[in-house]
């Protein structure tokens, strides 16, 4: 494992690795895991993108920016029988690539391919230009301040291989959602260091137009990664029905989708068609 020496320990590093240690299963999928780690539990709450990821497919050299213990290689090698000459882990969380070797060992996770963990911020890959064929990313960049991910943007360009693809699931919490309006004007004292950032669409499509990430893979698409009306909670109150109402606006209008869409997803229509 490659962890960069002098990397400054920043409040943002250490809520990832303080989360990382008391419990990796939460700190990546959101929810309590009871200290389970079987491979239900660690591929549990796989958004739906990845479903529609193709089948059977080898790549030489695939990057994943935010790891973590590796919830989506073990999901696309074991769902999708994904497999690959090399994957490289990017995280800032030692504990998690930790994680992330312990299970790659535990379900011989894609035996004939290698596991390059890297624990390093993503906007400063120590990554060659031109090397990836693929890069993943599967909501990390809505914890990350926007100048941090425009960076991370033009890394991903640059390491890119042209013509190359990119998956970026529920990465941008849509700006103009109804639901998160509470979270969004939550006074910035009382937010934690990863807070989640929230995007409009354009954003997004400025992003990837300006970082150099869309001229180097090709056409890309950007679309709702889910949609929500109602909060499912407010503080430490459950809204009634919300459930139930949200998981119905997948067939609303589609004028409003950018109102009701919860956040954005990102990805190469080479590789996952839109």
């Amino acid at each position: 494992m490659f962890v960069r020496p002098g990397d400054e320990v920043t409040d943002y590093r250490r809520q990832w690795e303080d989360e990382a240690a008391d419990n990796h299963v939460a700190s990546a999928i959101g929810r309590g895991s009871g200290g389970d780690d079987d491979f239900a539990t660690l591929t549990g709450k796989v958004p739906p993108l990845w479903a529609r990821f193709p089948e059977g497919l080898h790549v030489e050299n695939v990057l994943e920016i935010g790891s973590g213990y590796g919830r989506i290689p073990l999901y696309l090698a074991h769902e999708h029988r994904l497999t690959w000459s090399s994957y490289c882990a990017i995280d800032i969380s030692e504990t998690m690539l930790r994680r992330l070797l312990e299970y790659r060992r535990r379900f011989a996770l894609v035996p004939g391919g290698r596991i390059v963990p890297i624990g390093i911020s993503a906007d400063a890959l120590p990554l060659q230009a031109d090397s990836f064929d693929l890069v993943l990313s599967s909501a990390v960049f809505l914890h990350m301040g926007k100048g941090h991910v425009m960076r991370t943007l033009a890394e991903i360009a640059r390491v890119l291989r042209p013509g190359g693809s990119f998956v970026f699931d529920v990465s941008f919490p849509n700006a103009r959602n109804l639901s998160t309006i509470a979270s969004r004007l939550k006074p910035a004292r009382f937010r934690p260091p990863h807070f989640m950032k929230y995007w409009t669409r354009s954003e997004v499509e400025a992003a990837l137009r300006s970082s150099g990430l869309a001229e180097k893979s090709g056409s890309f698409a950007i679309e709702p990664g889910g949609y929500a009306l109602l909060p499912k909670n407010v503080g430490p109150l459950p809204v009634p029905l919300s459930r139930r109402i949200n998981a119905a606006l997948g067939s609303s209008p589609r004028f409003l989708r950018q109102r009701l869409a919860i956040s954005y997803n990102a990805f190469s229509t080479g590789l996952i068609p839109a």
